[in-house]
Formats: C-alpha cells, structure tokens, sequence
C-alpha cells in the first residue's frame, strides 16, 4: 500500500537548511493499521503531509497503491487525494453552516463520480447510522460532542472508498479519557472497511491499538 524509500525533507532557515525527515523508509502492507509518535517538531505531520500529496519530498520516492507520487502536478495530485485518501484531522474541519450529513457528502462535491446523487445519500445516511450518528443527522457541528465531531470526520473520510486513510492527532481536542473509545473506533475502521490507517498521535492507548507502532527520531523511523 505504502512504499517509502530514502525519503528527505528539508526546509529552508535563516541559519542554514533544517533537515526534518533524513532518508527515512518504510513499507505499509494493504490493511495494515500504524501508528507514528514522537515528540512535538520531530516531523509527524510533516511526513503526514507528504503522505496526502499535501507536501513535496526534497527527494527520494514515495508510492502509494502501486502509484508513484513522484511528478504528478497540482491537479494530480488533487484527484489522487479525492480518489485514494481519507483524512481525518485534529481539529476536524466540519464546515459549521453544514449538517452532519452535508459535511460527510462534501468530499464528492470534487471529482468526476459515477455514483448517482441519490445512491451516494444513502451511503453517507449507512456510514453516519454505522458510526452511531443517526439521531445527529441532520445536527449542526456546534451542536455535537467532541467524540460526535469525531466520528462525523470518520464518516467524511470514508464516503469517496479511500484505500488510506490518514489521521493527524484525533484525539488531541478530546479529553483523556475518551481515548479508549477513539482505539476502538479505529480499530472498527481498519477492519470493517478494509481500509489502511496510519495515524500520528501523542496517545499510547490509540497507538498501542494499531497493529505496529513506529516512533520518528532524528528523521527516520523505529519500529516500537
């Protein structure tokens, strides 16, 4: 699913290049389940960013379902994001003037899909009732819990398919204690729809769910 060889990522500072991610591999196999920790600054969501055609490696070569990311160009890149990827992000980004079900239909507004408008509806209504939403439907983000928002982000990841989904610190607007619920969510994402997961977080109780655990020190990556 994730092929990742000599990858660098630099920056550019008043003192000189950063080097962030230093030659880092890693290989994530078709349903694989991840989790990446590290301290805050290490590169996380950095090497999150270029696993979502969200950021451009300084070199080296990153694939993903057997297609290389390597060249593609800005609008390339964003059907590749439409059509492979689901994220899931920290502060979730539900649009606040959307419902529930708006916000989950939002990523097929782009795209040129075949599904009828009617048929993706009742998918979105499917995903939202699978996650424990059905009585939030039609809710406004404001009138939602912290885990609702959450699980209204999951619905949107899943409603284009994605083969990826990829979760930046889910559980960081939540409180502590709901951590063992978010694991359990994931882990109902990951086997349920057949999806790879790979998430950065600062949870060890998230982490410790997911089928390996990988920590970024110095730009590379180490399994356990």
């Amino acid at each position: 699913m994730i092929e990742i060889q000599n990858l660098v990522k630099r920056y550019s500072g008043p003192a000189g290049d950063i080097t962030v991610l230093d030659e880092l591999e890693l290989k994530v196999l078709k349903g694989d389940s991840i989790a990446i920790v590290g301290p805050s600054g290490c590169g996380k969501t950095t090497l999150l960013n270029i696993l979502g055609t969200l950021d451009i490696p300084s070199s080296g070569s990153v694939s993903i379902s057997g297609k290389s990311l390597e060249g593609m160009d800005a609008d390339e890149r964003a059907r590749f994001r439409n059509h492979t990827l689901g994220f899931v992000f920290q502060q979730h980004f539900l649009l606040p003037q959307c419902s529930v079900l708006e916000n989950v239909l939002i990523p097929r507004l782009a795209g040129d899909w075949e599904e009828g408008e009617d048929e993706t509806r009742e998918r979105a209504r499917k995903l939202i009732q699978e996650l424990g939403l059905e009585h939030r439907l039609d809710h406004m983000p404001f009138q939602l819990s912290g885990g609702e928002r959450l699980r209204a982000a999951v619905a949107r990841a899943l409603i284009n398919q994605p083969a990826l989904v990829l979760a930046d610190e889910p559980t960081g607007s939540l409180d502590p204690s709901m951590g063992d619920q978010v694991a359990d969510l994931f882990a109902q994402l990951n086997n349920q729809h057949d999806v790879t997961l790979v998430t950065v977080t600062h949870n060890m109780a998230l982490a410790n769910r997911m089928g390996r655990v990988y920590s970024l020190e110095n730009g590379k990556l180490r399994q356990g």
